[in-house]
């Protein structure tokens, strides 16, 4: 009786064990998913180059030009990370919480604004880019014409009269979606995988 009852003592200590251990790791998983996140926005304001696209669209030099930039890199990101399901949800979720923590840093070096005027302006921030990324992925998952027509409202604030411009944007962000979409789901995850196409 002894015997049967160290065996059980035992067997239920081997599947605690198992259970912490899976449980590690689950949260060490979504530690590096988090980091992953973070790293990855990381590559867009650290080794984008900003210049060509103020230059190359008559943009000026504004937060709100860096921001709409910003933007449209974050989104391609979500688009390749969404198609990864619950693993690449926690990516997005990092890649859009570090940007706005990078937009509250940035905004803080505008100068003194009063809270809330800043409150305001952010939310409004916020509702732009929701809306931008729902433009972007009816756009994406439709034709041109409709992907031109988001980066036109978004991209452009809808004052674009160079048709040359809504083109070469259209073909550089077709480009760096197929680009990421051709790295394959075993190598998405590792830290390495942003490497932005010439505009």
């Amino acid at each position: 009786m002894m015997h049967c009852t160290r065996m059980l003592t035992l067997k239920k200590i081997k599947i605690m064990n198992i259970k912490i251990i899976k449980k590690f790791d689950l949260f060490r998983q979504k530690y590096y998913l988090s980091g992953l996140g973070y790293l990855l926005y990381d590559d867009i304001p650290r080794n984008l180059n900003y210049s060509i696209f103020f230059k190359g669209f008559n943009m000026p030099d504004t937060f709100f030009s860096w921001f709409l930039i910003t933007e449209l890199h974050v989104w391609m990101l979500m688009v390749r990370f969404m198609a990864e399901g619950e693993k690449g949800k926690v990516v997005v979720k990092n890649i859009v919480e570090a940007m706005w923590h990078d937009v509250l840093a940035r905004v803080e070096l505008l100068g003194p604004i009063a809270p809330k005027v800043k409150k305001e302006q952010l939310m409004e921030l916020t509702h732009q880019f929701n809306a931008a990324v729902i433009g972007y992925d009816e756009g994406i998952m439709s034709d041109d014409k409709v992907l031109a027509s988001a980066l036109w409202r978004r991209f452009f604030s809808l004052e674009c009269n160079n048709p040359e411009h809504l083109e070469k944007l259209l073909i550089y962000v077709r480009k760096q979606i197929n680009e990421f979409d051709k790295i394959p789901p075993e190598k998405v995850f590792q830290r390495s995988i942003v490497k932005w196409v010439d505009l």
